[in-house]
């Protein structure tokens, strides 16, 4: 087993072994050079596991204290090269696996992590596992990485561009009409952006079309507006609803003209009130 599936010319034997390229003379040569650089043409590992996979599924339903007994009866660790062998066996079959919610699941090592069914891992490179209760071998459906996504639910569109520079974005679960600028590569950069609602650089702007945008203008969709594009605003409370940028100079002035209105009628009626304690201090 070990000679079928280790014992075989390695890839890019002929490139490792052509002529390495002639070096420039010494007063043109470079002041620092790599160690790697001229050294481009390697061989790779050629391991044919095909053979060793096939074996594994012939062994499907046996113990695995008896598959593995037989392997290392054959594999013995007396040279690196079966040793070798040893460990692509150990890498097809998932062996540390425990019984979770009536499911066989193994702990998940990966960026993600945690407790995951066996079932849910066919697109690794392991392809067998022990069952922890029977200590049988069992197979691992294979999954395509495409099935798999394609069997994530993806998250709703929250974007969608109608021209260049145009898009309709929802934001705290209303649609808006966004409108972008693209800001030029190499400028330090930092401004209000109205979609994200918050002063931002370079880095959190929206992408599209590898370009920078930044969103200077937005208005809410009109009911009209929402059925023809066939969207939908979500019910949230009126407090925490997002607001158009087009409006925000008029509440601004509104406000201020509130304020000072209320300032005013205060001051006159605190005035009033002066000149009329007065008034009553004399008489008496």
């Amino acid at each position: 087993m070990h000679k079928v599936v280790v014992e075989r010319p390695r890839h890019g034997r002929s490139w490792a072994t052509s002529k390495a390229p002639l070096k420039p003379p010494f007063d043109e040569s470079p002041q620092y050079e790599s160690m790697m650089a001229n050294h481009t043409r390697r061989k790779w590992f050629s391991d044919l596991l095909g053979p060793l996979r096939r074996w594994l599924q012939a062994q499907v339903g046996r113990p695995w204290n008896d598959v593995y007994s037989e392997a290392c009866a054959v594999i013995k660790p007396d040279s690196p090269i079966r040793a070798h062998i040893k460990t692509h066996l150990l890498e097809f079959v998932e062996r540390h696996t425990f019984m979770h919610d009536g499911k066989v699941c193994i702990l998940d090592t990966s960026c993600r992590g945690g407790v995951k069914p066996v079932t849910q891992v066919g697109w690794r490179r392991s392809l067998f596992f022990v069952h922890p209760e029977t200590t049988l071998l069992e197979p691992i459906q294979q999954i395509s990485k495409r099935a798999w996504r394609d069997r994530e639910p993806k998250p709703p569109a929250t974007t969608h561009w109608l021209k260049k520079n145009v898009a309709l974005q929802k934001i705290r679960g209303l649609w808006f009409e966004c409108h972008f600028e693209v800001v030029p590569v190499g400028v330090r950069f930092k401004a209000y952006d109205h979609a994200l609602e918050r002063v931002v650089t370079r880095s959190a702007l929206t992408r599209h079309d590898k370009e920078y945008c930044l969103c200077t203008f937005k208005r809410q969709l009109s009911k009209r507006e929402l059925r023809r594009f066939e969207l939908r605003n979500a019910s949230i409370p009126l407090s925490t609803e997002a607001q158009s940028s087009a409006g925000i100079s008029c509440r601004r002035l509104k406000t201020a003209l509130e304020a000072s209105a209320g300032r005013r009628s205060w001051v006159i009626g605190h005035c009033s009130l002066r000149c009329k304690s007065a008034l009553t201090f004399r008489r008496e």
